[in-house]
């Protein structure tokens, strides 16, 4: 098994480790479910483990979720494990679109927080053909919404990436322009 990345099944983000009934896969496990493509047999929850515990537990800043719904879900998370990011790919033909993108802002990243906790909460939606929205959500009760309608997403589109190249779903940023992911 790879040093810097765990396979498994299905992934529990508050025990760190596989749902019970499910168990780390093997390398080649883990690569014929992910080549499977979209079907029900092709799930595996990618796992970085780059850093671990004392014990071997990963302390992941990232996890990539396959799915049977063709979608794909990568959830980023803080130094203190609290998800920070959360973006949905949806496949479209046989390409992966940014489509909905959820950040969290804690009073604390290095400790862990429920979601529930986040003081403020940003929900950025997009479809291919620039319209989409973005949510601003405060703690204080203030919520702000802004629609667009000629959004820069050409980058927000992504070919399926081949078992073990992570890098672009990986990206927290991926396919946001420059000028704007720095805001």
């Amino acid at each position: 098994m790879s040093e810097d990345v765990l396979y498994t099944t299905r992934w529990v983000a508050t025990s760190r480790r596989p749902f019970p009934g499910h168990q780390w896969l093997s390398v080649g496990d883990a690569r014929a479910r992910w080549d499977a493509g979209y079907d029900a047999q092709g799930l595996v929850s990618v796992v970085d483990a780059a850093t671990r515990d004392a014990d071997g537990t990963p302390r992941p800043r990232w996890v990539i979720f396959g799915s049977s719904t063709r979608r794909v879900r990568v959830e980023f998370f803080t130094p203190g494990g609290s998800v920070w990011r959360s973006t949905d790919y949806d496949a479209i033909g046989e390409r992966l679109w940014r489509w909905i993108s959820v950040t969290y802002v804690y009073p604390d990243p290095d400790a862990r927080h429920l979601r529930s906790q986040a003081t403020r909460t940003i929900k950025e939606k997009f479809r291919p053909d620039g319209t989409g929205t973005v949510r601003f959500d405060e703690k204080d009760g203030m919520l702000h919404t802004a629609k667009l309608t000629d959004a820069p997403v050409d980058g927000f589109w992504l070919d399926r990436p081949p078992f073990g190249d992570w890098g672009d779903l990986t990206n927290p940023e991926y396919g946001v322009p420059p000028a704007t992911a720095d805001k």
